[in-house]
């Protein structure tokens, strides 16, 4: 299995759902997320990251969002943690939602 991180250069999650789909969807490919097509061709990504923020009194989010991006089909979960899967498959550890929109380390065991 590869291992990789989810998140900006320096290897932290920056917070956004929206980036850290397009690199899973990347790491599952095994390509750069730049070879991907633009998520917004499925899903607005603003609207995206937002469903997942932090309430405006700073308590997590609850759902879960299920969708295709490119011929995966894409599921967030959000409760006790913040779960992505690619084809079913989890693709980043879960984390307490209370970390989600701070900068913490994601992997995907793909």
């Amino acid at each position: 299995m590869n291992d990789a991180f989810i998140g900006s250069a320096d290897s932290r999650f920056d917070g956004s759902v929206s980036i850290a789909i397009v690199t899973a969807v990347a790491s599952k490919r095994d390509v750069d997320p730049t070879e991907l097509p633009p998520l917004y061709e499925w899903i607005e990504p603003d609207a995206l990251d937002a469903l997942f923020e932090p309430t405006r009194r700073g308590g997590p989010r609850r759902g879960h969002l299920e969708f295709t991006y490119d011929g995966h089909e894409i599921g967030v979960e959000c409760g006790d943690g913040l779960e992505i899967t690619v084809d079913g498959v989890p693709m980043v550890e879960p984390v307490s939602t209370a970390d989600a929109g701070h900068s913490s380390e994601y992997r995907t065991d793909a």
